[in-house]
């Protein structure tokens, strides 16, 4: 190599090497390609590149951009893009104002001020793939990864993109959370609610559905209904979960696995029909809502008792 204006064919592909990942490259990236340590320090001290820590180098003159800045941290610390990170690369999140994040092996990485850094011992190659020469976390991964650090308004909006963009679907959604929830690791939680909510293999059971929204009522003071009323319609028996008979209304715990088949969805529709023209008022609840928004219930129903007695 020379630095008197030429340049060696070791440098022509160094060059390249750092244009094709956002303007950086490694000191063993230099050393493959026909560099040597003299060489890579040459580069440094004359101002060819600068020195941003862990071996990683850029080449001076290209501007800084988030992207070459994430993959500085996943070289720095031997991770791979994860978390907001990773999802702001599948185009599933806008990109954030937050330090880059990365995941790392338990034992091994390395901490790097500016850089966020989760340690998994569950992190296997089929879960990694490259975007813009950016190791990240797959799409189901980063999903799961992201309801640990951000709300559920922002991870159930992600999973929609996902989904709209044909990344991913429910059912491999469903496995990487079991697959990651069975080993017992820490922020599986918020996915497992959102999957219970929209898959139907996850979904909590009718009668636990029906329980939570029971002592909701009970803890608000509001006033309890009658359990599992019969009702008789048009010559057919039902068998109410929660009814109100002296105002004749009724309250239903709507859960997504309850009605998996369509010959059951329709059934259940004509029900209501009947008993709607029977003059019954129904007010139905998810997972959902009874869970995440028990004002919203609670003032439904409380609604409907004193719009009934009005």
């Amino acid at each position: 190599m020379r630095f008197d204006g030429r340049v060696s064919d070791a440098e022509r592909l160094l060059l390249r090497f750092a244009e094709e990942h956002h303007g950086l490259y490694r000191t063993r990236d230099a050393y493959q390609l026909g560099l040597s340590f003299h060489h890579v320090r040459q580069r440094a001290a004359s101002g060819l590149a600068e020195r941003l820590g862990g071996g990683v180098h850029r080449v001076v003159g290209v501007a800084p951009t988030a992207r070459q800045e994430l993959l500085a941290a996943v070289w720095r610390t031997d991770g791979v893009a994860s978390h907001r990170s990773a999802a702001a690369l599948h185009g599933l999140l806008e990109p954030g104002d937050h330090d880059p994040e990365v995941t790392v092996a338990p034992a091994g990485g390395h901490e790097v001020d500016g850089v966020i850094v989760h340690r998994s011992g569950d992190l296997h190659r089929s879960s990694v793939e490259e975007i813009d020469a950016i190791p990240v976390t797959g799409v189901a991964r980063t999903l799961v990864d992201l309801g640990a650090v951000v709300g559920r308004k922002r991870l159930e909006q992600a999973v929609h993109r996902a989904r709209h963009l044909g990344l991913v679907d429910l059912d491999a959604l469903r496995r990487e959370y079991e697959q990651l929830s069975a080993r017992g690791r820490n922020g599986c939680g918020p996915m497992g609610e959102l999957l219970a909510d929209q898959h139907a293999s996850l979904a909590p059971t009718e009668s636990r559905l029906e329980l939570e929204l029971f002592h909701l009522l009970r803890r608000a003071g509001v006033p309890l209904p009658e359990r599992q009323h019969p009702v008789l319609v048009s010559g057919r028996r039902f068998m109410l979960d929660f009814a109100y008979p002296e105002v004749r209304l009724f309250l239903e715990g709507d859960g997504f696995g309850v009605h998996g088949t369509r010959s059951a969805f329709e059934s259940d529709r004509d029900r209501q029909n009947l008993l709607v023209v029977a003059g019954w008022r129904p007010l139905r609840f998810t997972w959902r809502q009874v869970r995440w928004s028990p004002h919203l219930v609670v003032g439904q129903v409380r609604a409907g008792l004193e719009g009934a007695s009005a």
